[in-house]
This record gives C-alpha cells, structure tokens and sequence, in this order.
C-alpha cells in the first residue's frame, strides 16, 4: 500500500488492506502506483521479528494508557510500545534515516491497529524530517489557498478558536486539528498539509494550503495580539514539534526547517478570551499578512 502525504509517498507491506482497519488512511491512500520516478521517503515493512537493546531506554514517554520507550544506537533506532492494559509491546525499528523500517505488528486485533496508527505516524514524522517537513501541534484552518495555524499545549483553545473562525467567517475550513505537517517546497514557500492524524476530531483531509501566519495561544481576561521575533517564534515552534533530542540527523533536519517557517512566515502571540472578538483579532492579522506577502 503507498500513502501521500503532504505529497510524499511511503510504502507499508502488509498483506492486508490496511485502509480497511484504519479508515483515517483512506483519503491519503493511492489507490495506483506512486508517480514514476518518485521516491518513497520510507518503506514500512511488517511483521518481522525485532528486539530490543538490552540498555536503559534513551527516552520515556507514557499518555493515554500506553508508554512508548525509544532506543536510539549509532545505526538504528527502536520502539517499544507497551500496552497498560494488556502488558503487551510492539516494537518499530527504524535506520537512522527512516528510509527503511520494520514492525513485529500483526493485524489481529484493535490493540495491534492502534500500534500500528501510532507507528505510521511515527515513521511519517521522522522520515518526512528529511524533507522540510514536521509535524505540529495545532489546528489549523483555511480560506481558498490561504492557512494559518493556532498552536499551544492540549487545552489551550486551539480547536475553540478555529470552531469560531468556521463560524464567523465564511469560507473557512478546517485542515487539521492535532498533527498537521508544515513543508518548505522547493521554491522556499510553506505549505500546511492535513494528515491522518487530527486528535479527537474526525478531520481526515488530504488537503494543503500557502502557511500565511502562525498563533501561538495564551488564556487570558483581555484579547492582545503581539508580533513575535523570528527567535521567539523558533523557540516556540520547537516547544510545539515532535522531534528525538537524541536523534541528531531528525533533530537537525527538524530544526532546520523550524529556522525557515520561523524566517519566513509571520507569527503572533494571541493572547485571548474564547470569543468572536479574539478571532476577529486574528482573521485581521492573518488577512494583513496574505496582503503583505502579495506580489
């Protein structure tokens, strides 16, 4: 099966259909071939055996009833995704890449699918690394080809504040709303993309749009808009990306993509109440900016 997303391609071998265990995959499944000469930014290969290293984790992470330990050595890194409620683990190994990588997964229930979503998403992010690509935590929305992005930590108002944006202002839709990917195309403009990953919210788009501004979000008693520097918005961006410290090719292929949104695309702290009067704080500054980067 090949998947495009934020038009790049990645290959996953299962003998079964896998769009039919995970319905947010079908609008980015190609239902042909990939282009010719179009490379695959990573080839998944599934049900293989894999083990772990017999050192300490190189990081822990644990939400949502399920930890995920990583192992990154000098040629591979490697995933254990461990159940709570179950007790049992999967594992990812990934070069370090991420063109070619394996999972022990089979598909026989809707444990090992879920691990399996979780290990799409991962591949996806850290392959695509290598093309001006990351993924962000944000909702994001547009109008005709023109998006921008509301980004902060879970339950600071991102989907509250494009919710009003859908409905005060017509035209506007929703791209993503968990995990969109940002990509710098080769002429040096930012796109946002959706994915198949938007959080609790069935927004499944293979969509994209020109990124016109960036919204850092703050609760607050009074709607206050301040225009950031370029380092301000890089520091910030980097809280709101997924990305392996350890892992130094991902995290200087990430970083660097960070510094050209940051230097290139115009970002706003948006310090607001969840009111029609802080989204038409936004919409203006969005509308100024497309105004500003037109011919």
């Amino acid at each position: 099966m090949v998947l495009r997303i934020a038009d790049l391609y990645m290959e996953i071998a299962y003998e079964e259909p896998v769009t039919e265990k995970l319905a947010n995959l079908k609008p980015f499944a190609v239902t042909k071939t990939k282009p010719d000469g179009q490379e695959s930014i990573c080839h998944i290969c599934a049900e293989k055996p894999i083990s772990c290293p017999m050192s300490s984790p190189t990081q822990t992470h644990s939400a949502e009833g399920k930890t995920l330990h990583l192992w990154v050595e000098p040629d591979y890194c490697t995933f254990s995704l461990i159940f709570h409620d179950s007790g049992r683990a999967y594992r990812l190994q990934a070069d370090r890449r991420w063109k070619s990588v394996k999972t022990d997964l089979p598909l026989c229930g809707d444990e090992q699918i879920e691990a399996l979503n979780d290990f799409i998403m991962i591949a996806f992010i850290y392959s695509s690394a290598f093309y001006n690509t990351v993924a962000v935590h944000s909702s994001c929305v547009a109008t005709g080809m023109n998006g921008c992005a509301f980004i902060g930590p879970s339950g600071i108002g991102k989907s509250t504040h494009s919710n009003l944006w859908q409905r005060h202002f017509s035209g506007t839709r929703l791209i993503n709303d968990d995990q969109p990917a940002i990509r710098i195309l080769d002429n040096g403009m930012p796109y946002v993309y959706g994915t198949p990953w938007s959080g609790k919210t069935l927004c499944y788009r293979n969509d994209r749009a020109e990124l016109n501004a960036l919204f850092f979000m703050e609760q607050a008693h009074k709607n206050q808009l301040v225009r950031l520097s370029g380092i301000e918005t890089f520091q910030r961006l980097l809280k709101a990306t997924s990305l392996i410290g350890q892992d130094t090719a991902s995290f200087d292929a990430i970083s660097g993509t960070l510094a050209k949104i940051a230097g290139t695309v115009p970002a706003f702290l948006l310090k607001n109440r969840p009111d029609k009067e802080a989204a038409q704080l936004s919409h203006k500054a969005f509308v100024e900016s497309i105004n500003k980067q037109a011919p």
